[in-house]
């Protein structure tokens, strides 16, 4: 029987698994820790959501949304969405709506918000207000808002110039969950899988995308003076066949794997593989995403509460996610010189990376439990 959305808070969600990326692993986590009886969440109908939804303590209605990144495809996931807010909002009178998207699903909040009286919350993560332009939509969206949640610092100081008022502004980080990302040894059967046995291991997680720096850090691999260093690479993403050509291109295809999509039930294991990690994330320039920019970094906090040194771009919120010369070492994102200077003192100063490493790993304890998290976010249900 379909659970009504009556007295509850509404979140659309259209980033949410089996979509595997750090805005849905920041909802997932988030809405596990809130009052199950006091939520819905709203998302799209994907290959394998049944087997997730099985898995949650709270009630996950899936609708059909569009999943493609074009325009057309984001013009139709704001209608589709929109239509079923003012279906919900009509028969089902939920207390407030949670809008996990500023455009799309922000503007049914504003809509139902003038129709019906529905309170919401918007959700930002960076760089909207340059990607997406400054328009009318998006303005209208923030200020018919009763909150705005931020992903970092940088994000809040991104809209508070865009003319957010400060007081309607709420951090709430990303987190990670220490009592499952904690250190550990090395998994043989991982090892041998990656065919890892006997070397150092820099790790990257994230989405092939351009603005994680994964091209950097293979340009980085070839200046190192280190032949027993492995990159390993876990994500898929629009950029693979250029970074499996670049690979190549710098004579290092045989130091480097492609893992592809791991599930986050064994992200703890392939953290406990690696030496560093290493993101020099960075502005995205000349693509249609020209103006992405790291929010945050889930990863980031994910490598540190497995005690591991990070290594990230002096870029967006990851100057918060990471600290430089306590939790890890900050760099100039676009320097391949830089990164393997950054990494080469890394490998060889085991006593400073592992410093580095337990200094993430408490930091990542006393700031970023999704416990205390979620605490925040059901302060304004």
């Amino acid at each position: 029987m379909p659970v009504s959305s009556r007295n509850r808070s509404v979140f659309f969600a259209n980033d949410f698994p089996p979509v595997a990326s750090g805005i849905a692993t920041a909802f997932l986590n988030l809405c596990r820790r809130l009052p199950p009886e006091r939520i819905l969440v709203i998302a799209p109908r994907l290959p394998g959501d049944r087997e997730v939804d099985a898995d949650l303590p709270f009630p996950v209605r899936r609708i059909c949304l569009p999943t493609g990144e074009g325009r057309v495809s984001k013009l139709l996931k704001t209608g589709v969405t929109l239509l079923h807010a003012l279906k919900m909002a009509a028969l089902e009178r939920p207390s407030r709506l949670h809008c996990g998207q500023v455009l799309s699903s922000g503007v049914a909040g504003w809509v139902c918000r003038r129709l019906f009286g529905i309170p919401y919350v918007v959700y930002v993560y960076g760089s909207e207000s340059v990607r997406w332009g400054r328009g009318r939509v998006m303005r209208r969206a923030l200020e018919g808002s009763c909150r705005v949640v931020t992903n970092s610092d940088a994000t809040s100081a991104e809209f508070r110039s865009f003319g957010v008022p400060g007081e309607k502004l709420m951090r709430v980080y990303p987190g990670v969950d220490p009592r499952r990302f904690r250190p550990g040894p090395r998994d043989p059967d991982l090892l041998r899988r990656y065919g890892l046995d006997g070397k150092r291991v820099i790790l990257t997680v994230a989405r092939l995308d351009q603005r994680k720096g994964h091209d950097v850090v293979l340009r980085a691999l070839a200046r190192l003076d280190a032949p027993d260093v492995v990159y390993l690479i876990v994500g898929r993403g629009r950029e693979e066949a250029r970074l499996r050509a670049l690979a190549g291109a710098c004579g290092v295809v045989d130091r480097v794997r492609f893992a592809g999509f791991i599930p986050d039930a064994d992200l703890p294991a392939v953290y406990n593989l690696c030496d560093i990690f290493a993101m020099p994330n960075r502005v995205t320039e000349g693509t249609a995403l020209a103006g992405d920019v790291e929010g945050f970094g889930i990863s980031f906090v994910e490598a540190g509460a497995c005690g591991k040194p990070v290594v990230a771009g002096r870029s967006g919120g990851a100057v918060e996610a990471v600290l430089d010369g306590e939790t890890g070492l900050l760099v100039d994102p676009r320097s391949d010189q830089g990164v393997a200077e950054a990494i080469q003192r890394l490998l060889k100063d085991p006593a400073e990376a592992r410093r580095l490493g337990e200094a993430g790993r408490r930091r990542a304890e006393a700031l970023f439990d999704w416990d205390a998290l979620a605490r925040q976010v059901e302060a304004i249900l």
